[in-house]
């Protein structure tokens, strides 16, 4: 069987809303808790209302299988998915807040006791997402199901780790090896660089 393997265009990083640091008035800047995969329609309702939102993102590659003419053939495209799953920034009043979570758009808002101490790190998660939309995306496949590997970039650098299925979903879980003990954790394994290892 022939496959045919092709990238889509690479993602953009989002335009940022300087304005979220200066709130005015009775408002406040504070996480927001959405409903599971509602970051973006949350986002797009409160741009509708005219309030200042930060949903931080990063790159990830989402691959597709299709078959045409009898024959298999998968492609790869760039996507964007939250940073923090289920989590976006927000300046707003306590009374919009409350009319938000009457309207189920949002589960919970977490209000930061030190405004500036959380302003700066919004500022320093807004240099992360822009640092890795710098890097380019990393696509393993030289390491197998079952394979371990080494990691060689980011906070896991230097760590070992085991690649395996999940639930038969195609969703891969990276078991951390750290401190003769696995760690399961839902790692992005397109933002690291890695290196197989025999074992």
């Amino acid at each position: 069987m022939s496959q045919r393997k092709k990238q889509g265009s690479p993602c953009e990083l989002p335009p940022f809303d300087e304005a979220i640091f200066t709130p005015m008035g009775d408002e406040i800047v504070c996480a927001v808790r959405t409903m599971p995969l509602h970051e973006f329609k949350l986002e797009a309702r409160c741009r509708e209302e005219g309030l200042v939102t930060y949903l931080p993102l990063r790159k990830t590659l989402k691959f597709h299988s299709i078959t045409s003419k009898g024959r298999p053939y998968t492609y790869s495209k760039e996507v964007l998915r939250p940073l923090f799953p289920s989590y976006l920034f927000l300046k707003a009043d306590i009374a919009t807040l409350r009319s938000l979570f009457e309207s189920r758009m949002i589960q919970r808002y977490l209000q930061a006791p030190d405004q500036e101490r959380f302003l700066d790190e919004i500022r320093v998660v807004r240099r992360c997402e822009m640092v890795g939309f710098e890097q380019g995306l990393e696509v393993h496949r030289d390491i197998p199901e079952g394979g371990h590997f080494l990691i060689l970039s980011g906070v896991w650098e230097g760590v070992k780790g085991c690649l395996t299925r999940k639930d038969g979903l195609f969703k891969w879980t990276v078991k951390i090896e750290f401190c003769q003990q696995f760690v399961t954790t839902q790692l992005d394994p397109t933002q690291f660089k890695m290196m197989p290892l025999d074992e």
